[in-house]
């Protein structure tokens, strides 16, 4: 599970503990280019990206989604986007 936060709180806390609990590896990506390139390198089945804000996290995840997607790597990918309420 690759986890995409511009910084860590109660959220991809929770994101990690629950992978984990269920046995996932997971790896924390801050950015957007070190998301891609972390993606593209070990191509993981899910990525959940922070989308709650775009101020907040300093990034447009919208954009991270589709770059993800253009690869062939993501064929069979879950993209999930935590939003807001």
């Amino acid at each position: 599970v690759l986890l995409v936060f511009g910084k860590e709180d109660g959220q991809s806390d929770g994101f990690w503990w629950a992978a984990e609990k269920l046995g996932y590896r997971c790896t924390i990506a801050g950015t957007p280019e070190n998301a891609l390139e972390t993606y593209l390198k070990y191509q993981y089945d899910v990525v959940i990206i922070d989308a709650r804000s775009a101020n907040h996290n300093c990034f447009d995840a919208e954009a991270l989604c589709r770059s993800i997607k253009a690869t062939k790597a993501s064929e069979f990918t879950v993209l999930v986007a935590v939003t807001k309420r």
